[in-house]
């Protein structure tokens, strides 16, 4: 499995730390200026990506865990002050493009807004929430006014869906609702956040980024990889340190 997030990522470097031996590994932006990518928008199963040092075989990595939303100029400090802005904008394209055409699991997939997931504004979680038959409440009850200016409500109760598995919800009404959510939105990974833990909560706000500190989700997650991996062949490359 390939963990594509932020160099600041911790949650995502500890994670990987976690994991290293059983092949997970790590790429961060900065891997992407590394020699060795091979990407043809033709032949998905012959990309190659670097991370860490190493170079995969795309469709034999096992998949893609994204936490990254897109390149920015902070991850990018190697490059010209002048150049980082538009560099970073052809990263994320580039990203967009290998992730959306790869043979393996992407979890979250990319959209064009983002390339973890879907980049829903709260309102749109809560009109997802409603179509699936969920009840939601007027927008303005779900912020505060402090000190003139607008906070969001924090939330009293969250669900994370992996998979068809949800963690965390303290009752089935609310699991389901997690659940449909995620499905409505396309996201194997989604934490849901509620405004109430009883029954009658309803939904504030969803983000496809989970809580990889949580054991629970942890394992639900390589759990599902597993399940997709189960089989997969493995051809050798050139795994020596690329420098750089």
């Amino acid at each position: 499995m390939i963990v594509l997030a932020s160099a600041w990522d911790d949650a995502a470097r500890d994670f990987v730390a976690r994991h290293a031996l059983a092949g997970v590994s790590l790429l961060v932006p900065r891997d992407l200026s590394r020699s060795g990518w091979r990407y043809r928008s033709g032949d998905p199963a012959a990309t190659i990506m670097v991370a860490g040092g190493r170079r995969f075989l795309l469709n034999e990595s096992g998949g893609v865990l994204t936490r990254l939303p897109a390149v920015t100029d902070a991850d990018l400090p190697h490059i010209a002050a002048a150049d980082r802005a538009y560099v970073a904008a052809e990263l994320t394209a580039f990203l967009l493009a290998v992730l959306a055409s790869a043979t393996v699991p992407v979890l979250n997939a990319p959209t064009p807004q983002r390339l973890c997931g879907p980049a829903w504004q709260d309102a749109k979680w809560r009109r997802a929430a409603h179509r699936c038959g969920f009840a939601v409440k007027e927008a303005r009850s779900h912020a505060l006014i402090v000190d003139d200016a607008v906070e969001e409500e924090p939330p009293r109760a969250t669900a994370t869906v992996v998979g068809d598995t949800c963690i965390g919800a303290p009752n089935p009404v609310l699991s389901a609702a997690a659940r449909a959510v995620a499905k409505a939105a396309g996201a194997a990974l989604l934490t849901v956040e509620f405004d109430d833990p009883g029954p009658d909560g309803t939904v504030l706000r969803a983000r496809p980024l989970v809580d990889l500190s949580d054991p629970l989700v942890e394992e639900a997650v390589l759990r599902l990889f597993r399940m997709t991996d189960a089989g997969r062949p493995r051809t050798e490359l050139d795994d020596r340190s690329l420098g750089g």
